[in-house]
């Protein structure tokens, strides 16, 4: 037991005085500077008095005494300057560390794909605290994997006798002839075993997409006609007041054509969804910053504030009671989401309550 505590004892006495920590640099650093100034301070306040004695040896008056002090009261001013300016440099220098941590947190929270974080030469505390965060997204994304591969068993184990409930669903009310209460009972069971279907086809689509190989190949696209054909094919079928605002300028990305089309037709869709068929869809395609930007705006109710950080999640809607009303599964955006990034881009939207949302697409460019 003494040995164990003498062990103890030892490391708490190695972690007190932890020579790579941001606090012993903090302090070494302060008490060179005050020595480092303290010691000019000594030597120019020497010098200074030294010259004005050989000058005025023999005539030294009272307001040659305050002339020295004077000298010396400046020159304290200067060094007292320059300590505090040494040390509000040294002392963001040294917190650098902290704000670059900082941002790495911040972006591994929405994206675990960035860069990782160098810890090399950083103080201890940083190291300590860059590890653990590194250990919490590993843990995050084991968990994020065996959910994604318990999902994608269970969607691919029922889909089968699903389909096989909902053809032969289908069958007997076609063939069988029966009451008005029994054809209604069976009507909704029907349609319940269909958004049952596609409530995991949308599950194996979200597998499908977060196992995506981002080494496939993709293909150069011109966005002009590309975007300009899926909204005529939409407004031809689905909402007859789509309105196009593209670029004359040809927007070249390289993306799967695929992949492509099935993100706009969601957001699309998405935007039918929630609009009332008298008001406007606006499509947009525009270039900012090297990147083709695909808007899609609608005039719906808009998305409340607090379910904008929650919206790409699957499973995530805004009101819960509209699920069968809307026809939504709640799995669409999580997909797009995953879709634009493994093609090398982002998506986020604008919204306001009462005023509408929009989509917002952006793709690096290819240059010419």
């Amino acid at each position: 037991m003494n040995r164990l505590g003498q062990v103890s004892n030892g490391q708490n006495r190695r972690k007190r005085f932890d020579f790579a920590s941001l606090q012993f640099r903090l302090a070494v650093t302060v008490i060179g500077i005050c020595a480092i100034a303290i010691a000019i301070y000594q030597q120019l306040s020497h010098w200074s008095i030294q010259t004005v004695l050989m000058m005025y040896s023999d005539q030294l008056t009272e307001a040659q005494f305050l002339t020295i002090s004077s000298q010396l009261v400046n020159l304290s001013l200067i060094v007292m300057i320059g300590m505090t300016i040494a040390t509000l440099a040294v002392t963001w220098l040294l917190l650098r560390p902290v704000n670059q941590l900082q941002h790495w947190i911040q972006t591994t929270a929405t994206n675990s794909q960035s860069n990782p974080f160098t810890t090399r030469a950083m103080p201890s505390e940083i190291r300590v605290v860059a590890q653990a965060w590194s250990e919490t997204l590993s843990q995050k994304a084991a968990i994020k994997q065996q959910q994604r591969q318990f999902i994608s068993n269970v969607a691919h184990e029922l889909r089968s006798p699903l389909s096989v409930i909902y053809g032969y669903l289908q069958r007997t009310v076609k063939r069988i002839p029966m009451s008005p209460s029994q054809e209604e009972s069976l009507k909704m069971v029907t349609e319940e075993a269909e958004r049952m279907t596609l409530i995991l086809q949308d599950l194996i689509d979200l597998a499908r997409a977060e196992s995506l190989d981002v080494s496939l190949p993709q293909e150069p696209l011109i966005l002009n006609e590309f975007v300009r054909n899926i909204a005529n094919m939409r407004g031809k079928f689905d909402h007859p007041n789509i309105q196009l605002e593209i670029s004359p300028i040809p927007i070249r990305v390289q993306a799967r054509r695929d992949h492509l089309m099935q993100v706009l037709d969601h957001l699309i869709e998405n935007a039918i969804r929630y609009s009332q068929p008298d008001l406007p869809i606006v499509i947009q395609l525009t270039q900012e910053n090297g990147c083709a930007v695909i808007q899609v705006s609608d005039r719906g109710e808009g998305i409340p504030q607090s379910d904008q950080v929650l919206i790409f999640e699957p499973f995530h809607r805004i009101d819960p009671s509209r699920s069968r009303a809307t026809g939504g599964t709640g799995l669409g955006l999580a997909i797009v989401k995953i879709l634009v990034e493994k093609m090398g881009g982002t998506l986020s939207l604008d919204s306001e309550p009462g005023i509408g949302t929009t989509f917002i697409v952006t793709l690096p460019m290819l240059r010419n």
